[in-house]
C-alpha cells in the first residue's frame, strides 16, 4: 500500500511542476513547525540556566554556610534559608543534606520542612558519577525527579564539613514548572503564532510562483501553438533567462524544419537538373533511331544521378539530429587519420597509370569526426580526386586538430596544379558550371560535396596554397 502510494506520488512530482512546488511548500511547513519546537525547547532550557540556576546556587552556598557539628556530633543547620517557600510543604522548593556512607549509599540527615515527611531520591548511575575519585569538584546542576514524580532542576555538592566527619552530598531543588509556566506559555503562544504566520506566508508564496512563476511557461506553449497554427513564424524573445535557451533552441528546430524543406526542393531541382540533359539525350535517340549504346550510356548517367541524391537524402536524414552552429550529427564517431590513409592509398592505386603524383599525409595525431564514416570518404575523396586530377606531381593531405572552441577540425588538401583565380572558385561552387566542360560528368561535384559539408555545419574554404595550386580546406566537427 505504502510503496503504491511513493509510486502514484513520485509520477506526480516528475509530470507536475505546480506539485513540485507544492511539495517543497509542504517540506518548508514541516522543517518551520520542527525549529519552532526545537527553539521553544532551547528557550526554556535557556530560562532554566537565567532563573532557576542562579537561585539554587545561592541556596545551597548558604546551607554549606550555615552547616556546623551538632550536639551529637553531626552536622546541623544554624539557620534555615531565608526564603519562607522552603519550609511551605510541597512548595517545589526543597534542600536536602545527605552523609555518604563507606558502601556510596545516603544516610539523610537534613531535609526542607517544605518535604514534609518524603526524600528526593538519588539512582545509583547519579550517586556513582557524583561520588567517583575522578568527578569534577564544584556544583552540578541535574534534573531529577522529586516529590510525586515532579521534574525538579537540582544542584548536587558533595562538601567535607570542618569538624564533621564524613562526607556530605548537598541537593537544592526546584521545580521548574512553577517558574517557568507563566513564561513558557506566553513564548510558546508567540512561537505558535509565528509558526503559523510562516506557514501561512510559505503557503501564500508557492500558490504565487504556481499562478505567477508559471506563467511564462503557460505564455510559451501559447506562442509554440501560434507557431503551429501559422499564426507567427518564430516564439517571441520576451521570456525569463531560464525559459530564453528552451526558446532559442525551438527557433532553432523550427529553422531547421525549414531548412530541411528548403533542402529537399533545391535536391529535387538538382535531381531534375541533372536528368534533363540524359532525358533530351534519349528522346534524340528514340526519334532518329540510334544505337542501343547511346541509349545505355544515358540510362546509366541517369541511374548514377538518382544514386547521388538518395545518398544525399541519407546523409541529410542522419544531419537531423544537429544543433546549433556546431550541429554535427549525434552517436556516429570516425577515426580521420586512418581513413585518410586508405584514400591516400585507393588515389595513389587509381593515378598510377596515369601520371606521377606524390600524395602524402602530415598529421600530429589522430582526430575523431562526430559524422559517419561514409560521408567523410566521400567529402575527402572529392577533394583529393580533384586535386590529384589537376595537379602536376605533388598533393598534400595535412590533418589538423580542432584549435579553436568551436570544435571543427581541419583537413586540408593542397596541390601544385595551375590553381582557380576567384571568379573560377565561385564558379566551381555553383550548381552545374565547369571549370573544364571536356571533362566527364555534370558539374554537381563541389556543389553536392559543399551541400554535405553545410549538413554536418562544417566549412569548406578556397584559396592558393604554397605549392602555387589550389588549397582546399575542410572544417568538420570534431568530438571532445
Amino acid at each position: 500500500m505504502r510503496s503504491g502510494i511513493l509510486d502514484r506520488f513520485r509520477i506526480l512530482i516528475r509530470r507536475s511542476l505546480a506539485a513540485r512546488l507544492a511539495t517543497i511548500a509542504i517540506v518548508s511547513v514541516i522543517g518551520l513547525v520542527a525549529m519552532g519546537y526545537i527553539a521553544h525547547a532551547q528557550f526554556n532550557r535557556q530560562l532554566l540556566r537565567l532563573l532557576i540556576d542562579p537561585e539554587i546556587e545561592a541556596v545551597s552556598n548558604n546551607l554549606i554556610g550555615n552547616s556546623a557539628p551538632g550536639l551529637a556530633g553531626d552536622l546541623a543547620l544554624q539557620d534555615l534559608p531565608y526564603d519562607p517557600r522552603y519550609l511551605q510543604p510541597l512548595s517545589g522548593r526543597y534542600f536536602q543534606i545527605a552523609r555518604i556512607e563507606e558502601n556510596g549509599e545516603l544516610d539523610v540527615q537534613v531535609i526542607s520542612p517544605s518535604l514534609f515527611d518524603v526524600s528526593i531520591d538519588v539512582d545509583k548511575k547519579t550517586r556513582d558519577q557524583l561520588f567517583a575519585a575522578d568527578a569534577p569538584p564544584g556544583a552540578r546542576f541535574l534534573d531529577m525527579p522529586g516529590p510525586d514524580n515532579e521534574q525538579l532542576r537540582v544542584i548536587a555538592r558533595v562538601v567535607e564539613i570542618p569538624e564533621v566527619q564524613g562526607r556530605y552530598l548537598y541537593l537544592v531543588g526546584v521545580a521548574p514548572r512553577a517558574i517557568l509556566a507563566p513564561a513558557a506559555n506566553l513564548v510558546g503562544l508567540a512561537f505558535a503564532v509565528f509558526v503559523a504566520f510562516c506557514a501561512l506566508m510559505v503557503a501564500a508564496v508557492a500558490l504565487l510562483q504556481v499562478r505567477i512563476g508559471l506563467e511564462p511557461l503557460h505564455q510559451l506553449q501559447r506562442d509554440i501553438a501560434s507557431v503551429r497554427r501559422g499564426d507567427s513564424d518564430r516564439l517571441g524573445s520576451e521570456y525569463p533567462a531560464e525559459l530564453q535557451p528552451v526558446a532559442q533552441e525551438l527557433n532553432a528546430l523550427v529553422d531547421h524544419n525549414r531548412e530541411v524543406v528548403e533542402r529537399a526542393r533545391r535536391h529535387v531541382g538538382n535531381l531534375a537538373h541533372a536528368l534533363k540533359t540524359p532525358i533530351a539525350v534519349l528522346k534524340n535517340a528514340a526519334a532518329d533511331g540510334r544505337s542501343d549504346e547511346v541509349l545505355k550510356q544515358s540510362v546509366d548517367e541517369m541511374e548514377a544521378f538518382v544514386e547521388r541524391q538518395l545518398r544525399r537524402a541519407r546523409v541529410a536524414a542522419r544531419a537531423e539530429a544537429r544543433a546549433g552552429a556546431q550541429a554535427p550529427t549525434i552517436a556516429y564517431r570516425t577515426q580521420v587519420l586512418q581513413n585518410l590513409e586508405d584514400l591516400v592509398f585507393m588515389m595513389e592505386q587509381k593515378y598510377d597509370h596515369q601520371k606521377a603524383v606524390d600524395i602524402s599525409i602530415e598529421a600530429e595525431g589522430d582526430v575523431t569526426f562526430r559524422g559517419e564514416r561514409e560521408d567523410l570518404l566521400e567529402m575527402v575523396a572529392n577533394l583529393i580526386d580533384n586535386a590529384c586530377k589537376y595537379g602536376r606531381s605533388q598533393v598534400i593531405v595535412r590533418l589538423l586538430p580542432p584549435f579553436e572552441s568551436n570544435g571543427l577540425m581541419e583537413i586540408v588538401v593542397e596541390d601544385d596544379g595551375p590553381g582557380l583565380s576567384d571568379e573560377e572558385l565561385a564558379k566551381a561552387m555553383a550548381r552545374g558550371a565547369r571549370l573544364d566542360e571536356a571533362a566527364p560528368g555534370q558539374g554537381l561535384g563541389l556543389s553536392i560535396l559543399m551541400e554535405t559539408v553545410e549538413l554536418y555545419a562544417g566549412e569548406l574554404l578556397f584559396e592558393r596554397g604554397e605549392l602555387g595550386g589550389l588549397k582546399a580546406r575542410l572544417r568538420l566537427p570534431a568530438t571532445d
